[in-house]
């Protein structure tokens, strides 16, 4: 599968890893989860997964840390990353 990544993904990404005490470990589990979707691997195996229906079909989140989330697309061959950032802040918006 592709990956693509939104702007205001690559811009929430960019913040949160600035603000981060340990963005290696955080790094590390992203890389992770982009790696097995891109492989086109179940990654619930790994992390806490949910499907958001209430966005439609085909949108997950993924917990890539207990309190960073990412949200993201399945359409076709493509997975598009919308969003991440600490879980209150993305369902606050």
């Amino acid at each position: 599968m592709k990956i693509k990544a939104r702007r205001r993904f690559k811009e929430d990404y960019n913040r949160l890893e600035a603000t981060l005490k340990n963005p290696v470990s955080f790094r590390k589990s992203f890389n992770k989860a982009v790696t097995l979707l891109q492989m086109g691997k179940d990654i619930s195996k790994s992390f806490t997964v949910n499907r958001l229906i209430n966005r439609g079909e085909g949108w997950y989140d993924c917990y890539i840390t207990s309190d960073i989330v990412m949200i993201y697309m399945i359409q076709g061959q493509y997975v598009k990353l919308t969003a991440i950032g600490p879980a209150k802040e993305m369902y606050d918006r």
